[in-house]
């Protein structure tokens, strides 16, 4: 494994800053982290820190959280939390800053993967996202700001969906 994993369910994590550059020893695995977990860890205390990208990505972090009962991000789906994808998102994908808890998107089964903001460059022009944007305000019945959108896409095609996140 690289020390710079990829995450399919969040392809730009290194790029939306929630790792950050260190030589650390990580609390899983003792070597350097390189990269190192920056965001919340859903477990019961103590939250180890600093966590290397290799063992979110491996998932031994699960070996040094008490029960290895944890999470990376504060939301729901409709997946069953015992399956495959379902861990992969939670334990295994690396958690954004988002003001509530929020709806991981699903189609067909599958976990959409997290793109950004909806005012982040280059997603703000692209029709697809704008579309996804207005779709959710006709389902709420106001108008969403960009800035308050979460853009998911799915892994195969063009499928863009947000997804509240009002600060």
């Amino acid at each position: 494994m690289t020390d710079k994993p990829f995450f399919r369910f969040h392809p730009d994590a290194y790029e939306h800053g929630v790792f950050d550059e260190t030589d650390a020893p990580c609390a899983a695995c003792g070597k350097p982290c390189v990269w190192a977990y920056n965001q919340h860890i859903y477990a019961l205390p103590p939250e180890p820190s600093p966590i290397c990208a290799r063992c979110i990505a491996d998932g031994a972090l699960g070996n040094v959280v008490n029960g290895g009962d944890y999470g990376l991000h504060d939301f729901s789906f409709d997946i069953d939390p015992d399956e495959a994808l379902a861990i992969e998102v939670e334990q295994r994908t690396p958690g954004f800053a988002t003001y509530n808890p929020f709806i991981w998107p699903v189609r067909d089964g599958a976990p959409l993967a997290f793109l950004g903001f909806g005012e982040d460059a280059p997603l703000a022009s692209n029709l697809g996202v704008l579309a996804a944007i207005a779709a959710l305000g006709n389902e709420m019945g106001f108008e969403i700001a960009a800035r308050d959108a979460l853009i998911f896409k799915s892994l195969e095609g063009d499928t863009y969906v947000a997804t509240l996140d009002i600060d």
